[in-house]
């Protein structure tokens, strides 16, 4: 009783946290950044009434939720420009970013012409739905803990680890592989604790990343990737990074990047299938104690065989669905131009060709990542001495009963 009660208490606890960060911390968001010389200033307004004239398709009325002009209604224009992916219909209630240009500042009053609108505020919802998520895995008790536990090591790693040593110049695929081993011998501790089973599924992660990381260095190469053919919305980000470095002197390892970038990918998914089958030794281990180092890792292998033919269907779905757009356009008849997307085409851009490399890559990885954990399963959980118990050795033959020839009674 009293431990379900304290699965309840963190669980609603955490939810809590992350509302309050959600409600209180995000929503309070505002910030100035400078166009050259103009200073602009970006909040957060929430649509109050929505109004319509002959040259404006939507006249909204916005209150400022935060920065210095908190509770001030301000007018923002709303053109619709007959494209749907670009066109917002706006709603009361509607939460967006406000971008306004700072003409003067005295005495603290702030003096604009005119407010523009940017994009939908998320970030409240993302937080709310991260709360959730916290709340289910909590309720599974101490293993719903500690997997939220990896997970914010996991993230802190990424964010405040690689990022910014891979702006800082290092190189980019050892520095990943060193920082997803890491992850994944920390997470395995945490939810497995400290043992050979823990071992095991870090050695094998090392061994599939290490193939993924090969694999992918090796096509990027022969297929020519440059790395900086990405899209971030309408802007094709990576060109403009390679022209701010070129300009400076100085270039990253844009194709270094992208080959950490499928390690990383595939990470999640690889530490999943090394260790199931590491964890299956070791089960097998405990209810076999007798087992050899061989007939431990043919275990693993025959886990691994049915956990195959799942997993690779992991990485390839995951990377088709994120750009199932992309996939429909070779089906696609433009008025008056007809089919201007054929498949071959679009294959062969590198964008699309990196998506595939990388699922590619990342399942071979995988697939590879397989017998090498077995192996070293096998070697470590099988050869491990188990000392039986009493009730386990078997009984001397002086302490056998005789068989009775008596009658039965």
């Amino acid at each position: 009783m009293r431990r379900g009660r304290w699965k309840e208490i963190t669980a609603i606890s955490l939810y809590v946290l992350l509302w309050i960060a959600a409600n209180v911390w995000i929503n309070n968001y505002w910030d100035i950044i400078r166009r050259g010389e103009l200073k602009v200033l970006v909040c957060i307004g929430r649509v109050e009434d929505i109004n319509t004239t002959e040259l404006v398709d939507q006249l909204l009325k916005v209150r400022v939720l935060t920065g210095p002009l908190r509770g001030s209604l301000v007018d923002v224009e709303n053109k619709f420009t007959g494209r749907p992916f670009v066109d917002r219909v706006m709603h009361i209630g509607d939460k967006i970013f406000l971008q306004i240009p700072i003409l003067s500042e005295r005495e603290g009053e702030i003096r604009f012409s005119k407010v523009y609108m940017g994009s939908y505020f998320r970030s409240g919802f993302l937080l709310n739905m991260l709360g959730g998520f916290g709340f289910l895995l909590l309720l599974l008790g101490l293993k719903g803990l500690r997997a939220i536990a990896s997970l914010a090591i996991s993230g802190a790693a990424m964010l405040f680890l690689l990022i910014p040593a891979l702006i800082r110049g290092y190189p980019p695929v050892p520095l990943a592989l060193l920082i997803s081993v890491s992850v994944t011998l920390i997470t395995f501790l945490i939810i497995g604790g400290f043992n050979r089973k823990s071992l095991a599924g870090t050695l094998g992660n090392l061994g599939g990343l290490s193939c993924c990381a090969l694999l992918a260095y090796l096509s990027a190469k022969a297929l020519h990737f440059t790395g900086v053919d990405v899209e971030f919305g309408f802007l094709k980000l990576g060109t403009v990074l390679w022209r701010e470095q070129a300009a400076k002197g100085e270039m990253w390892d844009f194709r270094g990047i992208l080959v950490a970038g499928m390690m990383i990918g595939a990470l999640g998914a690889m530490m999943d299938v090394c260790m199931a089958i590491a964890s299956a030794v070791d089960e097998v281990k405990k209810a076999n104690p007798s087992i050899t180092v061989l007939q431990a890792i043919k275990s693993g292998l025959n886990v691994g065989r049915d956990v195959m033919g799942t997993v690779t269907n992991t990485l390839i779905f995951a990377y088709l669905g994120s750009d199932l757009t992309l996939f429909i356009l070779p089906s696609v008849n433009f008025p008056g131009v007809g089919r201007v997307y054929p498949f071959l085409r679009i294959i062969n851009r590198e964008a699309t060709a990196v998506e595939a490399i990388q699922g590619l890559a990342g399942t071979i990885g995988l697939i590879l990542a397989i017998p090498i954990t077995a192996l070293f399963a096998g070697l470590l959980i099988g050869g491990k001495r188990v000392r039986l118990t009493s009730a386990a050795q078997p009984i001397s033959p002086s302490h056998r009963s005789e068989p009775s020839n008596a009658p039965p009674s």
